[in-house]
């Protein structure tokens, strides 16, 4: 969802998100509009009261007043706003022909419905401008008209006291629609950038895994069938490595999946070492003890998978020396070889440094005579802001 999207959604008050959760408030929504037409009841004091006027003025200004209101009901729905202020302008007419002409002194209850139909999903401006114009209306009514004082003071207080609490409530209830339409947008978007964070994190994950042991699986293969004729015997040692190397591969990229993947640095050195014999390059690893986090060694891990498979893929190297030591409060691992250098950092190199960034670490390459690697983290993990709330 686009901005602008969201933006409009939330400024027509979200009545398509905020409503209508459950079947009994889709229902309340359908009929609620309806519900208060039992207060056009009020009009039937005129005509009772004053028998000699009858029922004829009270009943046109009704059959009037309904075909109005039901459109304004259906525009208010269907979000025509240019429409449904009409509506709302030719029942407030009708309150002041109904008044003006003494046809009904009771007819400033269209006043009413006019001011709740026009301020549905309001806004605090127009919320401010119906009540005043409501209220102009009124006060102008009350004075121009020549009902006596005990007819229009019943008749004009209900509207002067109604008008501002149904406006005033309206506009809170749009406020909190829109707050709720916010609400959801916001958790929807949280969910969208989750699923993208989930995807970026399978895409390093099965990159540093794939890129690492295809590397190893061809160079043995390889070996294996120079080897084929005059050691077969070697080649059957390869090629059992190779389908070993698959399996394992095979349960690194379903645990990857899972996200539940957590490499060892032993089991990632031992690995390397047999990896890059096979391709006669000479490895040496300096490694203190050092406590790690899981978080913190299955980054580092990877760090020296995607480092040592750089140097079999590109480097031309006879020889990498590597070394995983503390320095104060950080740890930090190194790598370098003795290759040509030079070269571009690509899509794994780009993955370790979020990774380790992410652990609140640096990452540094240098490509004078060979390459060089370095990662510094903090002994102590940080916390993500979440968890420290």
């Amino acid at each position: 969802m686009t901005n602008a999207s969201v933006a409009s959604t939330v400024e027509r008050g979200g009545a398509s998100v905020g409503r209508g959760d459950t079947p009994a408030a889709r229902l309340w929504q359908t009929v609620e509009p309806y519900v208060y037409l039992g207060f056009l009841g009020f009009l039937a004091f005129e005509p009772v009261l004053s028998p000699d006027k009858g029922w004829l003025p009270t009943l046109l200004l009704v059959a009037v007043f309904l075909p109005c209101y039901v459109a304004g009901v259906r525009w208010s729905r269907v979000d025509e706003r240019s429409k449904l202020d009409v509506a709302c302008g030719a029942m407030a007419i009708l309150a002041i022909v109904g008044v003006a002409f003494q046809l009904n002194v009771n007819s400033t209850i269209f006043l009413i419905f006019a001011a709740a139909a026009a301020t549905r999903d309001t806004t605090a401006r127009k919320a401010g401008v119906v009540v005043g114009l409501a209220l102009a209306i009124l006060a102008g009514l009350f004075f121009a008209t020549d009902f006596p004082l005990a007819f229009r003071w019943p008749s004009f207080l209900p509207a002067l006291l109604l008008i501002p609490v149904i406006v005033v409530s309206q506009l809170l209830e749009a406020e909190r629609a829109r707050h709720n339409t916010r609400l959801r947008l916001g958790e929807a978007e949280i969910e969208r950038l989750a699923a993208i964070a989930e995807r970026e994190r399978i895409s390093r994950d099965l990159h540093d895994l794939l890129g690492h042991t295809l590397s190893t699986i061809t160079l043995k293969s390889a070996l294996a069938a120079r080897l084929a004729s005059s050691d077969p015997v070697r080649a059957g040692q390869e090629m059992r490595e190779v389908e070993g190397i698959s399996r394992d591969t095979l349960d690194q990229v379903r645990d990857a999946v899972r996200g539940y993947r957590a490499s060892g640095i032993a089991d990632e050195i031992s690995g390397i070492r047999k990896t890059l014999a096979s391709a006669d390059i000479a490895f040496d690893m300096a490694l203190e003890p050092v406590d790690l986090a899981p978080e913190q060694e299955s980054a580092l891990a990877l760090a020296l998978r995607e480092g040592t498979t750089n140097v079999i893929r590109h480097s031309g190297a006879t020889e990498v020396r590597a070394s995983l030591t503390t320095d104060d409060d950080q740890i930090v691992l190194t790598i370098a070889d003795n290759g040509h250098g030079g070269g571009s950092e690509g899509n794994g190199l780009s993955g370790i440094r979020l990774r380790v960034q992410a652990l609140g670490g640096t990452f540094s390459r240098t490509t004078g005579e060979g390459t060089g690697l370095t990662v510094r983290l903090p002994k102590k993990v940080p916390q993500p802001a979440a968890a420290r709330k």
